[in-house]
């Protein structure tokens, strides 16, 4: 995706270490998983959109967003300027499943079971997690 991103042009920021990822993760009421961390730990986040409308958050705006901790998890990303947003919920094998959040009092809806996953689809047809699946659509799991 890095790759794809430079040569679209997108600006991307630095990578963060892991002490900082940790840290706010922590200050949000989360943990930062390995995948988290390794995520940071190559892109800082994007100040600006992708082709796709999707952004991924520094840890500033992490903090910004996240000012009230919830059991749903920490917002990281969000879709066409916060239409919604993307959640990072830890697992038990030290990485976090991707729920999106359409901030409509529904209960979140899994979109992938790791980041890896998630940037897996992205990378296949990123309108797989960004255009769906909507409440009502699929059973999925909730968070």
């Amino acid at each position: 995706m890095i790759e794809r991103w430079k040569g679209d042009g997108l600006v991307l920021l630095p990578a963060e270490p892991e002490s900082a990822v940790r840290a706010a993760f922590s200050k949000v009421g989360s943990t930062a998983t390995a995948d988290v961390i390794s995520m940071y730990a190559t892109l800082g986040g994007m100040p600006e959109m992708d082709k796709e409308y999707w952004r991924l958050w520094s840890l500033a705006d992490i903090q910004i967003e996240n000012a009230t901790s919830t059991a749903t998890g920490v917002l990281f990303s969000d879709y066409l300027i916060s239409c919604w947003s993307y959640r990072l919920v830890p697992n038990e094998d030290d990485t976090s499943s991707v729920f999106v959040d359409y901030f409509n009092d529904d209960q979140c809806i899994h979109v992938a079971s790791s980041l890896e996953e998630f940037f897996g689809k992205y990378i296949e047809d990123p309108f797989q997690v960004l255009e769906g699946p909507h409440p009502g659509q699929e059973p999925g799991r909730d968070a």
